[in-house]
């Protein structure tokens, strides 16, 4: 276990900074408002080992990962963490550092192993997911639940997955089921989380399943599905739960041209950011889905466009999950292609994930890209949640003792960094109400697989073994104390 003195000293550095930097006297503390929530996320595919998944590959995910050169290191979810049984351990590591929220996943195809006559959830499931969220609320943890996180039931996905009319079905009934069997246990529901990350690694990249490339259309067809699933989910799960918080997660990522003189790359810019920020929130705004000039002028692309039941203002609160920016660039190809590539240059510090550190970028979006929709129809200010923020170091999911990636000062900086950004963000007038680091423990990364590490936490995967970080212990501290200490934050100035 590290001491505060250990901690602090590992973080006497500059944060990197921009516009608004602070100035932090020696007996200032950067304090948060007394309500704010301090947590840790996961998700069920990524740190279960749910049993009954691995056994009879219930997940389209549990099927991808066994097909050979699908996941970078080889490795599969079938243990990640073990925490299907292992969770009262885990709840343990959370009540020792003092969190209060905890955010998790429902394992779909676990609870809708295959579809019956009678809709219906299966019981067992059901049974453990109720253990779970009580025992996580008798922690004194507020509950954020998402109900789909990459996962499908592998017999949805056999039939077209999100493109199917059985899925949003399914979904709709799903969550319906969800919130009246468990809502008693959940503050915050989350219907979806990333859609566009997910669309864009299974239908543009093809590193994720369903395993397409390039298919624009399919994934623009995917987008409306989508929206119409979580329209459909918020609208169930009022219905079995009236005063239900409900939202969706959107993976906010800052666009930069490479060449910022070059008007291609500005092209680029402008549409990654329209398409893979903007259009979600902007049509759970307006109700209807609209693609910009000239795509939305194609015929195929006007017939996936305009309204949609239910969608219009369904978000009760925002949830955004923040990593890093990205570098874009037009690339020649027949036929030109408006969304280019992501570059492969990086202009500021990165991690070992070759991401870059880019703390801006969240106080930004908070003060700026995300104004169109921090207000509600009644003129009410919505809350917002970061629901994941954190970085990952590679290390070989072999590893089991030793004191390897222990000493995590770049993840403490990185942190620190964007907690910065936050408060400052709070300081001009965002309602910011909590922020949940990712993750809690090291897991399983979808296609990069067990080798990047994300945890507070160690996880040997060997031994299953738990070893707290140095940013465990200065979480720890940050939440005890509802602010960032001096020594966090000295060097600071504000501009």
């Amino acid at each position: 276990m590290f001491t505060l003195e250990t901690c602090l000293n590992a973080i006497r550095v500059p944060v990197p900074g921009g516009p608004g930097e602070l100035n932090v006297s020696d007996n200032d503390f950067l304090r948060f408002p007394e309500d704010f929530l301090w947590g840790v996320s996961t998700s069920a595919y990524q740190v279960e080992g749910h049993p009954a998944e691995a056994r009879h590959r219930l997940s389209d995910w549990s099927r991808w990962a066994i097909n050979h050169g699908n996941i970078v290191d080889g490795t599969t979810a079938d243990a990640a963490c073990e925490f299907y049984a292992r969770y009262p351990d885990d709840l343990e590591i959370c009540r020792s550092l003092g969190i209060n929220c905890f955010r998790l996943s429902l394992n779909w195809p676990v609870l809708r192993p295959r579809r019956t006559s009678n809709f219906s959830l299966d019981s067992r499931a059901l049974a453990y997911y109720r253990k779970l969220l009580s025992d996580i609320k008798a922690a004194g943890m507020k509950t954020f639940v998402t109900l789909f996180h990459f996962c499908l039931p592998a017999w949805l996905a056999d039939v077209g997955g999100w493109n199917n009319p059985l899925t949003l079905l399914e979904f709709e009934r799903y969550a319906g089921a969800a919130a009246a069997e468990l809502g008693d246990l959940v503050d915050y529901w989350l219907t979806l989380n990333e859609p566009l990350v997910y669309i864009y690694q299974g239908y543009i990249n093809g590193i994720w399943p369903p395993g397409h490339q390039r298919n624009y259309l399919l994934a623009f067809k995917t987008i409306r599905r989508m929206l119409e699933g979580h329209a459909a989910a918020y609208r169930a799960i009022h219905q079995a739960s009236p005063g239900a918080q409900v939202s969706y997660v959107i993976h906010w990522r800052p666009f930069a041209p490479r060449n910022k003189l070059n008007p291609l790359d500005q092209v680029v810019r402008f549409y990654r950011d329209r398409i893979f920020n903007h259009i979600f929130p902007h049509a759970v705004e307006s109700g209807e889905l609209t693609f910009p000039p000239p795509i939305g002028s194609e015929p195929p692309i006007k017939k996936i466009s305009g309204p949609i039941d239910g969608l219009k203002g369904s978000v009760d609160y925002l949830a955004i999950n923040y990593f890093t920016r990205e570098i874009c660039e037009f690339r020649p190809s027949w036929p030109p292609d408006i969304f280019g590539v992501q570059s492969d240059v990086c202009v500021l510090e990165t991690t070992g994930m070759g991401w870059e550190v880019y703390p801006e970028g969240l106080y930004y979006l908070l003060t700026e890209d995300i104004a169109p929709y921090r207000f509600g129809g009644d003129g009410q200010e919505r809350a917002i949640f970061i629901t994941e923020n954190g970085m990952a170091d590679p290390y070989p999911a072999a590893l089991s003792k030793g004191d390897w990636s222990i000493e995590d000062d770049n993840r403490v900086k990185y942190m620190v960094a964007h907690l910065v950004a936050i408060h400052r963000a709070i300081a001009n007038g965002v309602n910011v109400k909590g922020y949940m680091h990712w993750s809690l423990i090291d897991n399983f990364e979808w296609s990069e697989g067990l080798r990047p590490r994300f945890g507070l936490v160690r996880v040997s995967y060997p031994t299953q073994e738990r070893t707290l970080r140095k940013s465990a212990e200065v979480f720890s501290q940050i939440v005890q104390h509802n602010a960032l200490a001096p020594a966090y934050i000295q060097n600071h100035r504000r501009a």
